[in-house]
């Protein structure tokens, strides 16, 4: 069976985060005695009310330190390295937050225990985040050095401020052999033979740490098969700032009996999308780790299952006590209880560390996140849990899918009950896509470079319509790598291209660039289409109306302003800073009010607030590109992702709609956005276009949407292709320009008339006015 695949832009070295970038500090190997060591004080700790459920490892302590201006300083000729040391007595291990982390192109930190037994690094640019965050692994020891070298001249640039340490009292990584092996344990290593016909799933499941605390969780798929780094586990163990989370990867022992993993495999930083509270739904949380997972970690992205019906078998892969991966064994005792799945496992227990794992049925996808679970194994022996019977909990998959998942696991809307996972094996299209070109010859090229993963690649095509729908034509390989190469000829000005591209490799992988085609295409002109209509709202925006019979918004309603730009609490962008016209400052934007500190000031509240455009009469062209510049963002607070952004389209002045767009993706960028609109409806003298931005509650949501929403138009523009009919200032069609034309595009400026821009527009200033007379009146008397 075929399977699409993720389009694999993975190129080493771009937004890392927590990966380390190489190289070897230069003070490791030579002790320095003068380093200046700050003492935590250990009065300042945060408390972030972990659920009794979450494994806590350690405490996190208020630090608020600036590194420069504590660090020891060392000048080398044209470099200079910073040494600083932090001492939180009687750690195993420290962790550290940074809250302001911006290194220079040159810069190289690494972080290594006073003994100068282990190192992480370096971290270098490619770990800064638009956010200035970055959180590290736990380092061995409780005297840990943080060292930086850097260029002189690039000091001024240079900006490292620690938030809050975290102090491991648990020996969390196990850095001195602290885990006792002869220790019962009634979970299984995924290692061994039980987890032999798991073994994409175990590489599914994560560690995550909140803080001092652990839980476990799972990567998860979605129908685009994109690799998008989408974390499912529990929303109990959501504690303080998802951006300062921290996931380890293929944590767990190489053989069947180890007590340990390799601690070098880790990625920090996320957002939460979604989430449901366990006593008011299926106690899950979605996170999208703001870094891609490298390759190197060999990732699996589970696949899940909506299944309604109790499962037949469960498998639980998961992290108790926040230790190595272990496999639990099969049950078939499964049974509904309201949003969660209960039962008792045969053999194994999950316990806290275990919380945010999946349960996977019978056909290997997942269809419960670990929910409640056995808080007091310890009492009256150390290893009582194994011998004890309990039923614990699994939030539900499916009912947790309209409380926020479905927008996030199934973007293309495709309806899928279920689907399978995918591994870092597919089909890499690279292929830098046409913008409008200039008619200066009959033919094209397209070229991609086209890579496997897996296998070998089969076929490449190239799919393009230019007016009677998709033709296929082979590329063929150019003996320059995966270099893919075809021409189409016959191009003419004013000609509408719209294609994409398509691979198969042997292992039967479908790929397409763009990703979800052909729903989601490639469109550009080749020469100039005659412009209908364009607005950049620098001027004015006669005809456009904000409002709507539906609309409840009570903040964040569309105006016409200079965007100032607005960010949540974490530092992520949810406004834009500018319009997009290259010569302009003003746009549509939904409330520009601005309270610093205050992400959500003015963003749209509590319904949906609609923009309306001018009505267009369309109805002598044979066919019509409308082109937009758009931003939305949605996806931070506390309901994140689960607005929409509506953009429709009416032949009939609004009485019926059909849908350009209907999304809930943010991006902070403007994007531009593109449609052949006869893909989508006929053509009339009563063309109206809407825009909506929302902020609505729906089932599960407790008050508003309670997410960040706002959204921005500019520059609009309707371009069209015609047989010859629309003459300038012929009005009323009947191929002469007279004294009936000055009558009707009178009555278009009354208002009794809908204006045809492409006849009634004589002097081209997108507008239809007085002064439109004043030209058709000299049209006349000129012939």
């Amino acid at each position: 069976m075929l399977k699409q695949l993720l389009i694999i832009f993975c190129i080493i070295g771009t937004s890392f985060a927590q990966i380390q970038q190489g190289g070897y500090p230069n003070y490791y190997d030579s002790r320095i005695d003068d380093i200046n060591f700050i003492q935590i004080d250990k009065n300042n700790v945060v408390d972030r009310n972990f659920n009794p459920m979450v494994f806590q490892f350690g405490n996190e302590y208020d630090v608020n330190i600036n590194v420069l201006e504590n660090a020891s300083i060392i000048q080398n000729g044209n470099n200079v390295t910073y040494l600083l040391g932090l001492e939180s007595r009687d750690a195993y291990g420290i962790g550290i937050n940074f809250n302001d982390f911006n290194l220079t192109k040159n810069t190289e930190m690494f972080l290594y225990d006073e003994e100068q037994t282990m190192f992480l690094g370096s971290f270098n640019f490619l770990n800064n985040k638009p956010n200035g965050d970055l959180t590290t692994s736990i380092i061995k020891s409780d005297r840990v050095i943080i060292e930086i070298n850097i260029p002189q001249q690039e000091i001024s640039d240079l900006r490292l401020n620690i938030d809050t340490i975290v102090h491991d009292y648990t020996d969390i990584k196990n850095y001195f052999n602290t885990i006792d092996s002869d220790r019962e344990d009634c979970n299984v290593n995924v290692v061994c033979s039980e987890g032999d016909d798991w073994r994409d799933q175990i590489d599914g499941v994560i560690r995550v740490q909140m803080g001092g605390g652990l839980c476990s969780g799972s990567i998860v798929n979605n129908t685009a098969n994109d690799r998008t780094p989408y974390v499912l586990f529990a929303d109990h163990c959501v504690s303080g700032s998802a951006s300062g989370y921290v996931f380890d990867f293929n944590y767990q022992s190489t053989t069947c009996n180890g007590t340990s993993g390799p601690l070098n495999q880790s990625v920090s930083g996320s957002t939460v999308l979604a989430s449901a509270d366990i006593n008011s739904g299926p106690d899950f949380a979605l996170l999208e780790m703001t870094s891609d997972i490298p390759d190197s970690y060999n990732p699996f992205y589970v696949g899940w299952s909506k299944v309604s019906s109790a499962p037949q078998a469960a498998i639980g892969i998961h992290h108790p006590g926040g230790n190595i991966k272990k496999i639990t064994q099969e049950s078939s005792n499964v049974n509904d209880n309201g949003y969660f799945w209960e039962f008792q496992y045969y053999d194994g227990r999950v316990i806290p560390g275990s919380s945010g794992s999946p349960f996977f049925d019978e056909n290997k996808r997942q269809v419960g996140i670990a929910s409640y679970i056995y808080t007091n194994y310890c009492d009256p022996s150390p290893d009582c849990y194994c011998d004890q019977q309990y039923t614990h909990g699994y939030g539900r998959f499916d009912l947790a899918w309209n409380l926020g998942l479905s927008t996030y696991l199934d973007p293309l809307n495709s309806g899928a009950e279920a689907i399978d996972g995918i591994s870092i094996s597919g089909i890499s299209i690279i292929h830098d896509a046409y913008e409008d070109i200039p008619f200066d010859q009959s033919s094209i090229n397209f070229n991609a470079d086209v890579t496997t993963y897996a296998g070998e690649v089969v076929i490449v095509e190239l799919y393009y319509n230019t007016g009677d729908g998709f033709v296929s034509q082979d590329m063929t390989p150019q003996g320059l790598g995966g270099i893919y190469e075809t021409t189409i000829d016959g191009l003419y000005d004013g000609m509408i291209v719209e294609y994409y591209i398509q691979a198969v490799n042997s292992e039967g992988v479908v790929q397409t660039y763009p990703s979800n085609a052909p729903d989601n295409t490639i469109v550009f002109v080749v020469g100039d289409l005659a412009d209908l209509y364009f607005n950049d709202f620098e001027a004015d925006s006669e005809g456009w109306i904000v409002g709507y019979p539906s609309d409840l918004a009570t903040a964040g309603i569309w105006e016409i302003a200079e965007p100032v730009a607005t960010y949540n609490d974490e530092g992520n962008q949810i406004q834009p800073d500018s319009d997009y016209s290259e010569q302009g400052t003003y746009c549509f934007i939904t409330g520009n009010g601005y309270e610093d500190g205050n992400g959500g000031f003015d963003d749209v509240d509590n319904g949906a607030t609609t923009l309306l455009s001018p009505e267009f009469n369309l109805s002598d062209l044979d066919e019509v590109v409308l082109t937009y510049y758009r931003w939305y963002t949605n996806n931070v607070g506390d309901n994140g992702g689960n607005d929409k952004w509506v953009v429709s389209v009416s032949n009939n002045g609004g009485i019926t709609w059909e849908d350009l767009e209907n999304s809930s993706s943010s991006s902070i960028s403007w994007e531009k956005k593109r449609f052949i609109l006869s893909n989508y409806i006929d053509f009339t003298d009563e063309m109206k276009f809407k825009f909506v931005a929302e902020d609505i509650s729906y089932e599960g949501d407790a008050g508003s949407g309670g997410s960040l929403v706002e959204a921005a138009l500019d520059d609009f523009l309707i371009e069209y292709v015609s047989d010859g009919s629309g003459i300038l200032g012929d009005i009323n069609n009947d191929e002469m320009i007279d004294v009936l034309d000055v009558v009707l595009l009178v009555n278009m400026i009354l208002g009794s008339e809908s204006p045809n821009y492409a006849t009634a527009d004589i002097n081209n200033d997108n507008q239809i006015n007085v002064q439109d007379i004043i030209s058709l009146i000299n049209i006349i008397l000129s012939e």
